[in-house]
This record gives structure tokens, sequence and C-alpha cells, in this order.
């Protein structure tokens, strides 16, 4: 049986980083319903985890051209580890947790500049926005996170909340706007400079009474912005000025919300592809197995990747072609090799 407590973890932070759906907006939206997912392929995972430390079961996953961080999400000692995926060699770890100067907690928001190795994060004990330079923190077991974006521009006059970053350059951050007016809960897309703390809102979104909560993933060099839905099964691809350019429904696609149901929780994008985890199980208790359904980059379904265990988190390596995934099982870290 897997572990629920990991589960609802993981659901969780899927939520926080969720918003809601937009509305088709002007223009031409093409719609396409997508009614099998049948090309299903049973697939075992390439362990790694002799090259990797114990880790925690809640592990996400980010890739940084060669080199992949691994949050640990219950980690009380160093929450983020840096592997080799080419020399299959764990490099280190760093972000000590704690709560004093330079240290990190309830970390969330990532976004990178893979260019620079340098990782970004919203530090939840000081509601700042901060650095780690990767090679510096690794090299430096006293190496402390750097505030670089104030409260001020991220939690505005009107109480915007910007989260979900997607890092396109020093001056454009791709997120999500969560605008709590009246006691309603409205979410947008939007960009972000980090520089000037100017927010703009690129596409407007619905409100919580909807029910509608998707996870997000940027491919800049495809213009992409991809939108997958938690409470529905719907993939949504958006360019990066916002303009909605296309919605596919899948074959378990209801127009009404069902609370009870989760269906895609976890993404990534990589070598002209998207990767999406989907549950589509009731109650989470119950799960038995992950599909991974992997789509091109117009949201064409290309086929469905089974494994017994449960998905954590995904990262996509370019230079291998290898899909890296953790899992809540044995083994508990490994990849699929995809191209």
């Amino acid at each position: 049986m897997l572990r629920i407590k990991t589960i609802t973890l993981m659901l969780s932070a899927a939520f926080m980083l969720a918003l809601c759906a937009c509305g088709q907006g002007a223009g031409s939206v093409q719609t396409v319903h997508q009614s099998e997912r049948d090309n299903i392929e049973e697939v075992t995972l390439v362990s790694i985890d002799d090259s990797l430390p114990p880790l925690h079961n809640g592990t996400f996953l980010w890739m940084l051209g060669d080199t992949m961080i691994m949050q640990d999400l219950h980690a009380t000692d160093w929450l983020f580890h840096a592997f080799d995926v080419r020399k299959k060699r764990h490099l280190g770890h760093f972000g000590k947790f704690g709560a004093g100067p330079g240290e990190v907690s309830n970390f969330g928001g990532q976004f990178f500049d893979s260019r620079n190795k340098k990782f970004y994060g919203l530090n939840g004990n000081s509601l700042k926005i901060v650095r780690l330079d990767i090679d510096s923190a690794l090299a430096d077991p006293a190496y402390k996170a750097v505030n670089v974006i104030d409260t001020k521009p991220v939690y505005g006059e009107n109480y915007d909340i910007l989260y979900d970053f997607h890092y396109i350059n020093d001056s454009l951050l791709i997120c999500s706007v969560h605008v709590p007016y009246n006691h309603i809960e409205e979410f947008h897309l939007g960009h972000f400079n980090p520089k000037t703390g100017e927010k703009r809102i690129i596409d407007n979104l619905g409100h919580q009474s909807t029910g509608n909560s998707n996870v997000m993933t940027v491919s800049p060099e495809n213009n992409l912005i991809a939108l997958f839905g938690i409470t529905f099964d719907r993939l949504r691809l958006f360019d990066l000025n916002g303009n909605h350019i296309k919605t596919i429904t899948g074959p378990d696609y209801q127009a009404e919300y069902d609370q009870k149901t989760h269906y895609f929780i976890n993404l990534t994008a990589g070598g002209g592809k998207l990767f999406g985890v989907y549950l589509n199980q009731i109650p989470i208790a119950e799960i038995t197995h992950s599909d991974i359904i992997i789509f091109d980059m117009h949201g064409n379904y290309l086929k469905t990747l089974r494994l017994e265990d449960q998905v954590i988190g995904l990262a996509y390596n370019e230079s291998t072609g290898r899909l890296y995934v953790s899992c809540d099982g044995d083994p508990q870290f490994g990849y699929i090799q995809i191209d």
C-alpha cells in the first residue's frame, strides 16, 4: 500500500502551485477532445539509488543541464542535493534548513537560471524570494541563501500574491497571480520583472468557485505555457504573451467539478514533449500505479508510461533523452529512456 501521507503532501504542493482555469477569451481558440489514451507501455525504472545518499520519500526533481537538483520535502538538515546524471555521481548538498539568516524552510515556487546555475524560490520563513548559486553552495558548507526580491513587489497594495515562477531572463518571469478580492480567490497568468517589481496580468482567469486548478510548465524555446488540470482532465496551451492557443480535453473530462477526483498532479517539459503524471483515482488510498502521459508540444497524445509505484517528481535530461523520476517505492530514484 502506498503512503497516503506522501501522496497527500504531493497534492497539497500541487495545489499551492495551482492556478484556476482560463476562460476562452477573445479570438479563436482551438478545442480538441481526445477520446482515447490507449497506447500504454508498462515500464520500470533504471535505478540510481546506489549513487545517492538516503533521502526521504517525497522528493521533487529539477534539471539544470546535466545537474539534477533534488528537493527533500521532509529534510531537517539540507533541503537540496545535486546529482550529475552523466557521471552518475552525487555532487553534494546545500540549502541549510532553518529560520536563521541565510537558512531556508517551507521553500516553494522554485525557478532556475540554468545558464548561470542559479536557483531561486520563495523562502517560507522570511516570505522573500532568495537565490542560491549552486556551484558556490556546493563548495561552501557555510554558504547562505541571498535575499533578492523583497516582499513589497510580491505582495502588492491589493495583496496580490505571485508564485509558481518560471525563469525567462533576468527581467521576465512567467508566474501565477493570486488576487484575493472580496473573499473570492481570483487567479491570473502574469509577467513579473524581478528587477523593478513590476507585474502585469497577461490572461484573465476564473475564481475558486469553479474549482479549476492546474499545474504549469513553461518552455521558452517553444514559446509555450502549458496548464495541466488538477481538477479536470484538460490541457491548455498559451504562448508566452498569454494568448490562449488550444484546449485539449481527455477521455475522463467532465464539465462538472468533482472535488474528490484529481487528474494531473505533476509535469515537466523537454525533448519536444510534455510529460504529465496522471491520477484520476478516488479515493487516494486506492492508488496502485502511476501513469505518465506524454504529449508533443501541440498537445497531441503520444503514449502512456505506466509505473507500479507512485511518482513524486519528474525531470527530463536533454543530453541523454532520459526522464528522471522520484517514487514512493523501490527503486526510489531512477530514469526511463525516452529518446
